[in-house]
């Protein structure tokens, strides 16, 4: 068997199990849709959405071994170091310590093993949450779109369409983007994975905030913001509706300078331009406070079970930062890093 074959098999069996499991689980397909749902390459017309995201990552891993079929050269596949291989390794060795030998007290598992392994649980859990997103965001932008002319610019068009349909293109942008950084992996997007989240805090607190657990996440604390307040007030909507998409150009600006390297829970080179020049964490700090100004309506009605709900989903929101500052410091470049910039989210303040 040639390494093309040998490759695009061990592909398959290692990313067409989840895909198979995601499709056919009622709650997950529930969630993510199946592959067999819609024909294949349906992706988005105007004004309707007939596809689902575990179509598109079916799509991608077919489109995937056709390249490695026809185009990949035989001499320029390293099969020991493929990720996919030292993911079937690592699972092979997990099967054996389990199922064969009880006694072994370790897997013996190399680093890149690991890294790989938790590499693989990063991706079949984030990829359909973030497609999902993706696929959410561009409906979104497309029920705003006007079906005529663009109106003219009024503080009402302002607040009913333009403001709407900025927001919604950075939601698209921001989910492209990090969808394209848990599919794609490779040396040439100099995003090959260096290190994943070690600790169980770290996923916890990253797992809590996206689908489905979120969810269960929501209805223990709540959730009082929202995408665009209502203060009652024309002129004050406008103002923090400026204030919100100011703060989300931040959020989103900050996932364009990651680009590919753009995933939760893993350390994929130490990036230094563009807003991390001046914080470390400036999409946490943006979201934030758009949240919190978006939620003054709410914290005006219900009081101090709003700002505990904000503070409680804020505080998640530092943990994150502290459990990912922990395991990036085990990088020598993002500690040459914290000694440049030196504030996590405010410039001297914090």
């Amino acid at each position: 068997m040639n390494k093309k074959t040998k490759l695009i098999l061990t592909t398959l069996l290692i990313y067409g199990i989840p895909i198979l499991l995601w499709s056919f689980m009622p709650y997950t397909r529930n969630i993510w849709g199946s592959f067999t749902d819609s024909f294949i390459f349906n992706f988005l017309f105007y004004n309707k959405t007939i596809f689902w995201p575990m179509g598109i990552i079916f799509d991608v891993l077919f489109l995937y071994c056709f390249f490695t079929l026809l185009y990949k050269k035989e001499s320029s596949i390293d099969l020991e170091k493929e990720r996919v291989f030292y993911i079937f390794s690592g699972v092979k060795k997990l099967i054996n310590w389990i199922f064969i030998n009880k006694i072994q007290k370790e897997a013996f598992l190399i680093k890149e093993e690991k890294i790989s392994l938790l590499f693989y649980l990063v991706k079949i859990y984030f990829t359909p949450v973030m497609l999902k997103f993706l696929v959410e965001n561009v409906a979104s932008l497309i029920r705003v779109f006007p079906e005529t002319v663009l109106p003219n610019i009024t503080i009402n068009s302002l607040l009913g369409f333009y403001f709407p349909f900025a927001f919604y293109s950075m939601l698209v942008i921001d989910t492209l983007i990090f969808t394209s950084g848990y599919l794609f992996e490779s040396r040439s997007l100099k995003n090959v994975v260096k290190s994943v989240e070690p600790t169980a805090l770290g996923w916890f607190v990253a797992i809590i905030c996206y689908p489905p657990v979120n969810n269960l996440t929501g209805n223990f604390l709540g959730w009082y913001s929202s995408d665009f307040g209502n203060f009652k007030n024309v002129n004050i909507n406008l103002i923090a509706g400026f204030l919100s998409l100011i703060l989300f150009f931040i959020y989103v600006w900050a996932s364009v300078v990651l680009g590919f390297k753009a995933s939760n829970l893993t350390n994929r080179g130490i990036v230094s331009n563009g807003p991390y020049k001046y914080v470390r964490h400036p999409a946490y700090i943006s979201k934030n406070l758009s949240w919190w100004i978006m939620a003054i309506p709410a914290i005006q009605y219900y009081g101090w079970i709003a700002i505990f709900s904000l503070a409680s989903w804020s505080f998640i929101y530092f943990l994150r930062a502290l459990t990912e500052e922990k395991h990036l410091m085990q990088d020598q470049e993002y500690i040459d890093y914290i000694k440049k910039v030196k504030y996590m989210f405010i410039p001297g303040i914090i």
